[in-house]
């Protein structure tokens, strides 16, 4: 994903999806310290993409990743734009093995989802070339994930 400071970027954004989009990453640690900072990690901006989404795609350091989705783990079961799990765009752009493992352990089930239905529909696995360090964690099979986190499904 890695957009300009500019590209995507929208008024309505909240203060925390303003911070992600221009990488202003010092002040959006700032941000989530605070009750509204961490109530604005549930709301998506005008795409559907919820911060954890956008900080994903725009690169954002590990720490900071790592906050929103424990302010919000739900974050990994909530569509975004092309109907993408945080995990497809995790996959897809790269993340260290930490983040990509936190957002897998958190829901498994994401591994299988294939995004926007039809020709475009693809599994985070499609994606698992991309990245040699992430290869392994995305070709694990959900089954044995899902036993790992103890998840009943």
């Amino acid at each position: 994903m890695t957009l300009s400071s500019d590209e995507y970027a929208d008024s309505s954004d909240s203060q925390l999806l303003q911070q992600i989009k221009s990488t202003r990453w010092e002040k959006l640690r700032c941000v989530l310290k605070s009750p509204d900072g961490r109530a604005m990690a549930k709301k998506p901006d005008v795409y559907g993409n919820l911060p954890l989404h956008a900080a994903i795609g725009y690169k954002a350091p590990d720490d900071v990743i790592l906050e929103i989705l424990r302010i919000h783990p739900q974050a990994t079961r909530e569509h975004g734009t092309d109907y993408w799990l945080p995990l497809h765009v995790a996959a897809m752009w790269g993340t260290s093995p930490e983040v990509l493992e936190a957002i897998i352990r958190e829901y498994p089930l994401a591994l299988d989802d294939v995004g926007e239905p039809g020709i475009k529909g693809r599994t985070p696995r499609h994606f698992s070339d991309r990245f040699k360090h992430n290869k392994e964690l995305l070709e694990r099979p959900t089954s044995e994930w899902v036993r790992l986190v103890g998840l009943d499904y």
